[in-house]
């Protein structure tokens, strides 16, 4: 379903993340956007097309647009909404808040052991209610054995700390790729955090530093582009702009 999107994120896997990469990413996404708006002009009762369109639209940071699409999808093929985590993070970046924490509610039915589905479910619900709100409906995971997502959720729940986070990457030494994944998992998540508990230095460090080599991180690598962009855009810093 999301084949365009991971043969984009992986054919700039080994491209060295600058502006011009991300201006490149914009390009391939827009791209890729015509020619799902143009497919869609034929087939327009193709659920995928709409579906396709939604994750181009959504890594040029064009939220409104992105939803509609995943909307779209959904009153297309119902019973793939509780499966459109997807969805919720555009809802979170779009500043739809209820409409997100619902969706990761609803995804949690049927995933019920991501602890990145139980952070964005307490990312929407900090929006909503404040932190101390979220952590005390903080969705509890026992078994994602990904580094270091056992103490990402320790930290959101109020009972680990961020070195814990730090060490977890490096434990057993890992070899190249199991560590340039989990540095990613672990930054991102901890940008994730303190943007939760207001450093917004802290948040944008780290999510910075979650876009280095983001491109072989798939889907969610693009998220993290898409977040840095977003900071980006919400300080009033120059940098690749979504388009109208």
């Amino acid at each position: 379903m999301l084949l365009f999107a991971w043969t984009t994120t992986t054919a700039l896997a080994q491209v060295e993340t600058t502006p011009e990469t991300f201006a490149k990413a914009h390009k391939a996404h827009a791209k890729a956007e015509l020619d799902y708006t143009a497919a869609i002009k034929r087939e327009p009762d193709t659920a995928n097309l709409y579906q396709q369109r939604g994750v181009v639209r959504f890594f040029q940071l064009k939220f409104t647009e992105s939803l509609a699409d995943f909307d779209k999808f959904i009153e297309l093929m119902p019973s793939r909404e509780p499966y459109h985590w997807q969805r919720g993070l555009v809802h979170y970046y779009a500043g739809e808040h209820k409409a997100g924490r619902k969706q990761f509610e609803s995804h949690q039915t049927v995933n019920t052991q991501d602890v990145e589905n139980a952070v964005w479910h307490y990312l929407c619900v900090s929006k909503i209610d404040g932190v101390k709100e979220a952590e005390k409906h903080f969705i509890k995971i026992t078994s994602d054995r990904r580094v270091p997502l056992k103490e990402i959720h320790a930290l959101f729940a109020g009972k680990g700390t961020e070195r814990q986070v730090l060490d977890a990457i490096k434990a057993g030494d890992p070899g190249p790729t199991a560590l340039a994944r989990g540095q990613f998992y672990g930054h991102l998540y901890l940008g994730l955090y303190f943007e939760a508990q207001g450093d917004k230095k802290k948040s944008a460090d780290y999510i910075a530093k979650a876009t280095k080599g983001h491109e072989a991180h798939g889907y969610m690598g693009q998220v993290a582009r898409v977040h840095h962009e977003w900071l980006q855009q919400k300080l009033g810093n120059k940098g690749v702009k979504p388009e109208n």
